[in-house]
């Protein structure tokens, strides 16, 4: 499997919260830095996958175009989603469904890949982007 098709099943397998297929595809060290506050590892990031999709089960990355250099994929997405469920994000209160759509901007995302396994993910932490972006669309402000 190249490392496109490896992230590709991962994006997938995320996009379906379907850890049994994304776990053995995610290095136990992997680290993901960008969209939340505190980076995550390996088990953060795959209950991230959970509290995301069980609050918007339609989450999906839209990604536009991807570019590979060796260990490294570069992906352009368009994060979308109904907020149908409760958004439980640790360090905040849950968040009731709003039925709310959020549509994120274009983010870019970079992922290593090292031995057929996911290793890191960046991506551009911006304020419009990631959960901030997501929990400004939904009308919901972080603590100071």
């Amino acid at each position: 499997m190249s490392n496109l098709e490896l992230l590709q099943k991962g994006m997938k397998a995320w996009e379906n919260n379907d850890a049994d297929t994304l776990a053995p595809i995610v290095a136990d060290d992997f680290v993901m830095t960008g969209p939340t506050p505190q980076p995550l590892g390996k088990a953060e990031f795959i209950g991230f996958m959970h509290v995301l999709l069980e609050a918007m089960p339609d989450f999906a990355f839209n990604v536009s175009r991807y570019e590979e250099n060796g260990d490294t994929i570069v992906a352009y997405s368009h994060i979308t989603g109904t907020h149908t469920g409760t958004l439980a994000l640790p360090g905040l209160p849950p968040i009731p469904a709003t039925g709310k759509k959020i549509a994120l901007p274009e983010e870019v995302h970079t992922y290593t890949i090292k031995n057929g396994k996911l290793q890191s993910l960046v991506t551009d932490a911006r304020p419009d982007a990631g959960v901030t972006g997501m929990l400004s669309q939904l009308g919901v402000l972080l603590p100071q």
